[in-house]
């Protein structure tokens, strides 16, 4: 038996919403602090709330990335924050998916009425050169979209030829 193995990190685009709330958090903790100078003591509790948010909520994930590693029909995802923390988001036995092909690609139509919990681990972007945006159906009950480049997808398609569509 062959093991093939293959990892790939990609960036996320930033959440804009994130970005905004954080910063909101922040100003209104800086807000906090002035009103508790000069009108009253309790709006510190303001500002230990506001900063105790704007950490959780933005400074935590101001940068994420997904790692996707794959071996020997067996791919993980994991989510990366701010380079340091990881969390494992998902394992997939690819001997239990239906089809993996990229995002408009004709062989997912018979897929397209199906009702079916979804998972986002792409990018978010447009496809690019090096990363594709691929669409995987799985166990019948999931749809998982994954950004993939050329080197990853060959090393699935190694362990499941029929499964994996490259148009």
């Amino acid at each position: 038996m062959t093991d093939t193995y293959q990892e790939l990190l990609i960036g996320q685009k930033p959440n804009q919403m994130n970005k905004i709330l954080g910063f909101t958090l922040v100003g209104l903790a800086v807000l906090s602090v002035i009103s508790a100078l000069f009108v009253s003591p309790f709006f510190l509790i303001g500002t230990i709330v506001c900063g105790i948010l704007s950490f959780v909520v933005y400074f935590r994930r101001i940068v994420v990335e997904f790692e996707y590693t794959y071996m020997d029909k067996e791919l993980r995802v994991d989510r990366i924050y701010n380079q340091s923390k990881r969390k494992q988001m998902d394992v997939f036995d690819l001997n239990k998916a239906e089809i993996l092909a990229p995002e408009n690609s004709y062989h997912l139509d018979n897929f397209k009425n199906r009702d079916a919990e979804v998972s986002d681990y792409s990018t978010d972007l447009d496809d690019t050169e090096e990363l594709k945006n691929y669409v995987m159906y799985y166990e019948g009950k999931r749809k998982i979209l994954l950004s993939l480049n050329d080197n990853m997808v060959q090393a699935i398609r190694t362990g499941i030829p029929s499964k994996v569509k490259l148009q």
